[in-house]
């Protein structure tokens, strides 16, 4: 099996999470980036943070190299445990959807 080459990533980030991307209203934002190969999600992240600054906000905090604990993942359809989250491998043509952490009963 060949490993996927570069290609894009689509992320995508549910309204609660989209103001501080500068995205007002009521809609989610998807942004498809590329990415040069696998790398692990946590890379990824760290390396979209100067183009976008609100990953280092609400998503990723850069200094503790971890989620915020908000924030939960999904790759590719399967929610991401916040442990082992930035280890997940992400490649092209791969899915991402970040959304805020819901607990309660």
């Amino acid at each position: 099996m060949v490993a996927p080459g570069p290609g894009r990533v689509r992320l995508e980030f549910v309204p609660w999470l989209t103001q501080p991307f500068g995205h007002e209203g009521g809609s989610r934002l998807v942004l498809e980036e590329d990415v040069g190969g696998p790398v692990s999600l946590g890379d990824y992240l760290a390396s979209l943070a100067g183009k976008y600054p609100a990953i280092s906000t609400v998503i990723l905090d850069l200094e503790a190299g971890r989620l915020f604990e908000h924030v939960n993942v999904v790759h590719n359809d399967t929610l991401l445990g916040s442990h082992a989250a930035l280890e997940a491998r992400v490649a092209a043509g791969d899915s991402l959807v970040f959304l805020p952490a819901f607990s309660g009963g």
